[in-house]
């Protein structure tokens, strides 16, 4: 089965939960796509090469998941980017169609003086990655405070104060010459301007095969998992259970791959929720619950927006909904929940039953079957599902904590 989608909508939505930040949503990789466009065909390059560079910069912090590790990257001087260069070429390698821009991911920190853990320096470092390098600084410097054309020439003077020791100096005078257009600043920060100017030809639809949209999932679910040991390996986990279960209600193949691309994206919303949230030992006060309850909202309009099949979008974002209504974030009832949705509640639920969290160790199976009893009591649960699940127990998969798709650093946490 192939979906008829737009590789770049797809990609340019799915960043938005790399932009998380304590103010919202930062639009941080979608605005260093368009500075890195903008330079590389400044400079003439080929369709197909500032479409490298348009892929690379959606995604050139894929290695980074934690407010934290986004904090330090807000600075415009980075001493150790290294680790998440290198975190985020482990994960996009995994993706055949993406393998090409792994590399510029790699090295999109390279100080064009040298002195990198990449052993690369001048023009032995790919010039995409040169180009992401200089347009992310420049988004960097950008402030909300300031008008971005009173900003402009602190800017400027701050990456001129760089070349050679930091930046290309071709780069740095290419930027230079487009620096000079008020239009160039404008459509920067304008809400309207800024996706058009990324994809001059829109609906640029082409055949996407499931299996290609289950490689960009998972990597995606790496990149959400990794925003905490407690939650690492989930995605993953819920996605596996869900099949099973899937499978044991006679869902076809297609059906299956989607069921296991749901689970993968199930928590993309998370990653707008604060660290010391996910990791808090103790109870939730009212406001942090609020801001949990958002992440599956998150999820939906993002899945949505990025062209995702509607029945992905719904098994995947309806997971703390409930049959009797008291679920979140719409308040659906039994008649609105498909099947799928049941099924990816009850993976849920029982995934994050067995694993270690900050207030309490992972539970065992009769724990965990009488807890999931007392939710089908309530209606919270679909029974037939629960039914199910505990008839394949033991056929269950047990939760590895490797995956050569995973940072190893987090396979000791």
């Amino acid at each position: 089965m192939k979906i008829l989608m737009d590789p770049h909508r797809l990609l340019s939505s799915l960043s938005l939960c790399l932009d998380f930040t304590k103010e919202g949503i930062a639009r941080h990789h979608l605005q260093v796509a368009y500075i890195g466009t903008a330079l590389a065909e400044e400079i003439g390059l080929t369709e197909d090469e500032r479409e490298m560079i348009l892929l690379a910069s959606l995604i050139h912090d894929a290695g980074v998941s934690t407010w934290g590790e986004k904090v330090k990257l807000a600075e415009f001087e980075i001493f150790e980017p290294w680790e998440h260069c290198s975190n985020g070429y482990e994960i996009i390698s995994k993706v055949d169609f993406l393998k090409p821009v792994a590399e510029i991911i790699r090295h999109h920190h390279d100080r064009f003086g040298g002195g990198n853990r990449s052993g690369f320096a001048g023009k032995r470092i790919p010039l995409a990655a040169r180009i992401i390098h200089l347009a992310d600084r420049i988004d960097v410097l950008m402030s909300k405070e300031e008008h971005v054309l009173i900003k402009r020439d602190d800017i400027i003077r701050a990456i001129e104060s760089k070349t050679g020791q930091v930046f290309d100096p071709e780069l740095v005078v290419t930027f230079r010459s487009l620096a000079r257009r008020e239009s160039f600043w404008l459509d920067l920060v304008s809400p309207f301007a800024l996706s058009k100017q990324i994809y001059p030809v829109q609906n640029q639809l082409k055949r996407v095969g499931l299996n290609d949209l289950k490689q960009i999932a998972e990597m995606f679910a790496v990149i959400i998992d990794n925003k905490s040991p407690f939650t690492y390996l989930h995605s993953k986990g819920v996605a596996n259970v869900a099949v099973r279960l899937a499978e044991a209600m006679n869902f076809g193949r297609e059906d299956l791959i989607m069921m296991e691309i749901a689970g993968f994206l199930h928590d993309l919303g998370k990653l707008s929720i604060p660290d010391e949230i996910l990791e808090k030992p103790g109870s939730l006060s009212a406001e942090e619950f609020a801001l949990i309850k958002q992440h599956t909202y998150y999820t939906f309009h993002i899945l949505r927006e990025a062209g995702i099949p509607s029945t992905i979008a719904e098994w995947a974002a309806y997971h703390h909904e409930k049959p009797n209504g008291g679920g979140y974030p719409f308040g659906l009832e039994a008649p609105q929940l498909s099947l799928g949705a049941r099924i990816m509640a009850v993976a849920d639920v029982f995934t994050a039953l067995r694993e270690d969290r900050p207030y309490r160790p992972g539970l065992g199976k009769k724990s965990i079957e009488e807890i999931m009893g007392k939710m089908v009591l309530s209606n919270a649960l679909d029974g037939e599902i629960v039914g199910k699940l505990f008839d394949i127990y033991d056929y269950l998969p047990a939760g590895s904590r490797h995956s050569l798709l995973y940072p190893q650093w987090r396979a000791s946490s």
